[in-house]
């Protein structure tokens, strides 16, 4: 199974619950950026299962005849802002306009570092921040990488000032008690949408049914919330 990396926890309990009901069952795991992954299988890489953290690397996967049948989705997550631990300078989104902030981010290609710019985009659309506060905060940048964990990484190490990530990745043990955590106000935010689908060069179909259905019961949405992720769907009332 391919999957965006900020569900390696999440599925890795799911792994194991589903190998538990499944006796002789074995699933591997491959996490990385969706946009990394997607790529992967388009050059030709075998998997069963994809799991992206957006709609748009699914649609790429489904436009190349990658995907069986339909790509569900499975859960929602939203964007915050970590700074580490021991940093009082930035107590607010303003704070990350101010000149000299080392700010890092994920690739604009990889689906938090697009929803973290479409989070900035939407603050200075806003008279409360006004039109160069994107041009501020993104002169601030400093680093963008591959994955979200890279970014809660670097933060966590005082590598960087501030990083946008998910919440779930905030939460994360080895993460959480090395920042501290800054809303993002929820009329900016936005709400990432996780897929999963079965891929068309599956060689267990079956069993690619049988996880999904699985990652959609109660079983697998009650991991899912223990991690801090949102139920399916727009996200308005989570």
């Amino acid at each position: 199974m391919f999957a965006a990396s900020s569900l390696t926890e999440s599925l890795q309990d799911m792994v194991t619950g589903f190998e538990e009901d499944n006796s002789g069952v074995a699933i591997t795991l491959n996490f990385a950026g969706s946009q990394q992954l997607r790529t992967q299988l388009e050059q030709g890489a075998q998997a069963d299962l994809f799991a992206s953290a957006d709609w748009t690397q699914m649609n790429a996967m489904m436009d190349a005849g990658l995907v069986a049948g339909e790509a569900v989705s499975f859960a929602t997550n939203r964007l915050v802002v970590i700074v580490p631990a021991q940093n009082t300078e930035i107590n607010s989104m303003a704070d990350l306009a101010q000149p000299g902030i080392k700010l890092v981010l994920a690739q604009a290609e990889v689906p938090v570092g697009s929803y973290s710019r479409t989070a900035i985009d939407n603050l200075a659309a806003s008279p409360q921040y006004g039109m160069e506060y994107a041009d501020q905060v993104l002169g601030n940048l400093v680093s963008e990488e591959t994955n979200v964990r890279n970014v809660a990484q670097k933060v966590a190490l005082g590598e960087a000032d501030a990083g946008i990530v998910y919440q779930t990745d905030a939460m994360t043990p080895d993460i959480a008690e090395r920042v501290r955590v800054i809303p993002i106000p929820g009329q900016f935010n936005v709400i990432a949408s996780y897929r999963i689908a079965a891929l068309s060069e599956s060689t267990r179909p079956d069993l690619a049914g049988q996880f999904i259905d699985f990652v959609l019961s109660d079983e697998g949405e009650q991991i899912l919330a223990e991690y801090g992720f949102g139920p399916a769907g727009s996200g308005e009332t989570w």
